[in-house]
């Protein structure tokens, strides 16, 4: 993955888009801050194809559509859709339990400065 920075991108932006279409990744930054990310158009219909699977696996497995609707709004994360899909499995439902007792018995992180 190239990073570039919005100058570079534009000066050099019919040579970004063709590495691009032939597979490669670029990172845009403004003031050293990830702003956007040029893919090939594939890259990008194959990430798409991927996540309309996950979808239809999800609903599939029994998700509430609902659900499955904020995480195509892109108001809910994608990981959501798994969420809940383990409700009705005993011995996963305790280990979510064990799995939040031992975080609240742990100390406070300390918040990393930017």
């Amino acid at each position: 993955m190239t990073n570039l920075n919005i100058v570079e991108a534009k000066s050099r932006f019919s040579e970004v888009i063709g590495r691009a279409a032939a597979g490669e990744h670029f990172v845009i930054h403004r003031r050293s801050r990830p702003l956007a990310v040029l893919i090939s158009a594939d890259e990008w219909e194959r990430l798409q194809r991927s996540a309309e699977l996950g979808s239809h696996l999800a609903q599939a497995l029994g998700q509430d559509p609902a659900l499955l609707a904020a995480v195509a709004e892109g108001t809910v994360h994608p990981i959501m859709s798994a969420f809940g899909l383990w409700q009705d499995e005993e011995e996963l439902a305790s280990l979510a339990g064990e799995i939040e007792r031992n975080r609240s018995s742990q100390p406070q992180r300390p918040v990393a400065a930017p």
